[in-house]
């Protein structure tokens, strides 16, 4: 009897083992602000008309990943609202760091941020053990009769011991955002095509 009952104890075990375990859904809260380190000053003063356009086909809305694991489409990573919504308080925020705002006899420059990635995904499996992002945007300026476009994007990847925890990912998203944020705002070409000295 006790061996029959060790043996169902063990094959219970090795059939958990391999199929794994669906990993729970996270909602991580992704910065709406980022302090820019050299500020300047827009030079004319003017207004800037922002626009963030969501262009990926592979994550919609607020989810911006999954965790991997067994069935990964069922262990979404979640932001607190739609990335379009969040990154479109961010590029404000910048812009009005930069000066811009107010009124101007001069008409509104106007930026566009084209979102045409932004992933976090995990490895799938029993063992989640490798995370990686990608973020890619195109940053475009329209003043009077000259257009600047130019790419930023930052791609990482991780080896874990265990799945990440919900503040794991957190941090590590917006610390990946930072820097992407921070090779934008301090590129000397786009400064220049925000005249901001």
């Amino acid at each position: 009897m006790v061996k029959c009952v060790s043996k169902c104890v063990l094959a219970v075990a090795l059939v958990s083992g391999l199929t794994g375990c669906v990993l729970a859904p996270q909602t991580i809260e992704l910065a709406q602000q980022y302090d820019i380190a050299d500020v300047g000053v827009v030079m004319p003063q003017r207004d800037a008309l922002v626009r963030v356009v969501d262009n990926r086909n592979d994550f919609r809305g607020d989810q911006i990943g999954h965790r991997g694991g067994r069935l990964p489409e069922n262990s979404p990573l979640n932001i607190q609202d739609e990335l379009k919504e969040v990154l479109t308080q961010r590029l404000q925020s910048s812009m009005a760091q930069l000066g811009f705002g107010g009124s101007s006899p001069l008409p509104p420059l106007k930026v566009q941020l084209d979102i045409n990635t932004f992933g976090f995904t995990c490895n799938e499996g029993v063992i989640v053990n490798e995370c990686s992002l990608e973020f890619s945007f195109l940053m475009t300026v329209m003043a009077e009769n000259a257009t600047f476009t130019k790419p930023y994007s930052v791609t990482e990847s991780r080896g874990l011991a265990v799945s990440p925890t919900q503040e794991y990912n957190q941090q590590w998203v917006n610390e990946a955002l930072d820097k992407v944020w921070a090779r934008m705002f301090s590129d000397a070409e786009l400064r220049q095509a925000l005249n901001v000295r």
